[in-house]
Parts: C-alpha cells; sequence; structure tokens
C-alpha cells in the first residue's frame, strides 16, 4: 500500500509539472507595438524630416563605428594630392604571403601567377587584354597608385574594395614588388637559409 500511495503522490506531481496554465498566457497587448513598429525604412519618405526624405546626410564629423582610423595615407594611398611613395605599413614575410594568396585569388586570374598577363582568361579577352605588371605603365606605377587602382578599379578591372582590406590591398601591393624583385634576383644573393630551401627544391 505504501508503494501505490507513493507513485500516486509522484504522478501527481509529474502531472502537475506538466501544467500550462502559467506558461501558455495570451501575450501583453502593449507588446504588439514590437510587432508593428513606426519607423523610416531606406529610401523611404518622412515628411518631418529635411527633404521629406528619410535618408539624411551624417553631420560633419561623423565617422563610422568601423572605420579606419589610420591616416590617409594608409586608407587612401594618397596624401596632400599626391600618391604614397613607398607601403605606408610594416612589410614583413608574412604581410608577403597574405600578398601572394590574395594575389592568387582574386589577381592571377586575368593578370597571370607571374603577373605578367599571360593567363587562360587574359587570352580570351579582345577588347582590352590585362596589362604586364611588369613593364611599364604599370610598373612604374607608385605603390599609392597601385593601391587606389585595386581599391577603386580601373578600365575593365573592377574595385576590389569589399573583397580585400586595406592591409591585404597593402599586401598585394607589397607582394608586386616582391614578385618583380625576384624576376630579376640571383640565388647568389639570397640569404643562405632560403638557398638551402631552393637547392632541396631544385630538380
Amino acid at each position: 500500500m505504501r508503494a501505490r500511495a507513493l507513485g500516486a503522490v509522484a504522478a501527481l506531481a509529474l502531472s502537475a509539472g506538466c501544467r500550462t496554465e502559467q506558461t501558455l498566457v495570451k501575450p501583453d497587448p502593449h507588446l504588439e507595438r514590437m510587432l508593428d513598429q513606426p519607423k523610416a525604412m531606406p529610401y523611404g519618405s518622412e515628411p518631418l524630416l529635411p527633404g521629406e526624405s528619410a535618408m539624411q546626410r551624417p553631420p560633419d564629423g561623423t565617422m563610422a563605428v568601423d572605420a579606419d582610423r589610420r591616416s590617409a595615407l594608409v586608407t587612401t594611398g594618397e596624401a596632400n594630392g599626391s600618391f604614397a611613395d613607398r607601403v605606408p605599413v610594416r612589410v614583413d614575410r608574412p604581410m608577403l604571403e597574405t600578398g601572394r594568396a590574395r594575389f592568387e585569388v582574386f589577381c592571377a586570374a586575368c593578370h597571370g601567377v607571374l603577373g605578367d598577363g599571360d593567363s587562360s582568361v587574359a587570352r580570351t579577352m579582345a577588347l582590352r587584354k590585362p596589362p604586364n605588371l611588369h613593364v611599364p605603365p604599370a610598373s612604374t606605377d607608385a605603390p599609392g597608385e597601385q593601391f587606389h587602382t585595386i581599391r577603386a578599379g580601373y578600365g575593365l578591372m573592377p574595385s576590389y574594395a569589399v573583397q580585400l582590406t586595406i592591409d591585404e590591398t597593402w599586401a598585394v601591393v607589397a607582394y608586386l614588388r616582391a614578385l618583380r624583385l625576384a624576376r630579376h634576383a640571383f640565388v647568389a644573393d639570397l640569404p643562405p637559409d632560403l638557398r638551402a630551401e631552393l637547392t632541396k627544391e631544385a630538380p
């Protein structure tokens, strides 16, 4: 009998835990305002704003939350009307490796892996072929101008400002300069560790 009584008590406790009177309640009518909120939509009209346009120009001096706060030379490649004549950020081996990776993904399809304008895409472009980046005029562009070209696009080449961050763009510019130097470098001029590495890879 005692076991049956305990079982009955346990069953009542479990059934009480499954009751929904306290959990399934009608939402507070005041919460409906969260579902239907009066607001101005992008490109919409708003009679109370200047020009009755919902989209207003930000006040002078405002800056986006994710804006790059570095100098204009770093973020645009130019300052005081002149392009940067050198890469204005730290250049090291990891940066060049990043530049190589991004170049091979976004640039090599047209400009070729070596940057010489020889690629399967370039061979089918009849209107205007991608230039060889190792000869003038492309090879004589200042680093800042190359940065600007990548960010803004030029001719048939689109902007890659969405695909590449500012630092990645400078990495591509730095890698391209290293690629040009490598075309005319002698193995004997390389550091001992690199010479040893090339010796292992040589056939």
